[in-house]
């Protein structure tokens, strides 16, 4: 009789799982985050040689199809808007779930947020969309309020009002129609100002103790699982955070220190901020505002890593590689794509 009721339970059990994650999956926020997150997280397509990680200065950064045409290399890149560091690891040991010991590329701008947890619409792109597993409770629990576990977990609690709004693309979401762009997005508008960015600055400071943290929890999984690591940092204005109370008030001494931590941990570091002369960067021409870039500049810096690379690391060219046949025919539809636009 027991093992009946054992036996019964967790039949139900099961079908209730399965009928909440199906309900979550129909609800939740069909942005282009969703996309990018199944694309190169879950769908069982590639495995790629670089993996880019970081918040919306990667995603308008280092372009994998110019790591590709230029060079051979295969990449994806999982910038989101505002992803706070902490985040970035829980999304990085899910990435590293399918793709063993790639080249891990974080962007560093996050390590100046000041709070405990992000905003809320930020962290809902990647972790509304990540599957269920040990990984994203643990991610539920250490980057979001208490108070928000629940809705983090089961999606459908804070989207159930949808139910009015649902359309075809809810119950079908086709994630291969932007699969070209391997993750990349950058604006084709022209900012028009120079950065007042104190590049000369030679000072160090702390940095926030949480940011921090998941910097060296960042480190320390490379040490684990053997994953060779990068450092950038994007283009941006640092002036741009000024005014903002949950920022930290000196960013360029900020990513001075992280330059010592990286030499102390034998993890290059490359801060494009302060080597526009040598890649041909022009603040006014190549950024699309104060703190991303346009694809222009988004060129020449996937250009100077992409060499960067090629230099540095024993990645095979796969250009004429016939199982790297889909990379051709989607840069082929990258190419149509961008001369559309222009």
């Amino acid at each position: 009789m027991t093992k009946k009721i054992v036996l019964k339970g967790s039949v139900f059990i099961i079908i209730l799982t399965i009928i909440i994650s199906i309900l979550n999956s129909i609800f939740v926020l069909k942005v282009s985050h969703r996309g990018k997150i199944f694309q190169g997280v879950y769908e069982d397509r590639d495995t790629y040689d670089v993996v880019l990680m970081g918040s919306s200065h990667m995603n308008s950064s280092i372009n994998p199809n110019v790591l590709w045409n230029d060079y051979g290399i295969t990449s994806f890149n999982y910038g989101t808007g505002g992803q706070p560091i902490d985040v970035t690891y829980y999304l990085l040991k899910e990435v590293l779930k399918k793709h063993k010991n790639p080249i891990v590329v974080v962007d560093l701008y996050y390590l100046g947020l000041t709070e405990e947890f992000g905003q809320e619409g930020y962290i809902r792109y990647v972790l509304d969309n990540m599957k269920f597993s040990m990984n994203k409770i643990e991610a539920v629990v250490n980057s979001t309020p208490k108070d928000q576990w629940l809705s983090y977990l089961l999606p459908i609690i804070k989207y159930h009002d949808r139910w009015k709004e649902l359309d075809k693309q809810d119950f079908n979401y086709d994630t291969s129609t932007t699969y070209y762009q391997k993750g990349f997005g950058a604006g084709r508008e022209v900012y028009g100002k120079d950065s007042l960015s104190d590049v000369k600055e030679t000072r160090t400071t702390q940095l926030p103790p949480k940011t921090q943290e998941y910097l060296y929890k960042i480190i320390d999984l490379s040490k684990k699982e053997g994953f060779k690591l990068i450092f950038v940092n994007a283009p941006h204005d640092y002036t741009s955070t000024a005014s903002m109370d949950t920022w930290h008030k000196e960013p360029a001494q900020m990513f001075n220190t992280v330059a010592e931590i990286a030499k102390e941990n034998n993890i290059p570091f490359i801060n494009y901020n302060n080597i526009f002369d040598e890649i041909g960067f022009d603040f006014k021409t190549d950024m699309y505002n104060e703190g991303h870039m346009n694809i222009w500049g988004s060129n020449k810096v996937s250009t100077h890593f992409g060499k960067f690379l090629k230099e540095n690391y024993d990645l095979e060219d796969h250009r004429n590689d016939e199982k790297y046949a889909n990379w051709k025919e989607d840069y082929a539809r990258y190419l149509q794509v961008e001369a559309a636009a222009k």
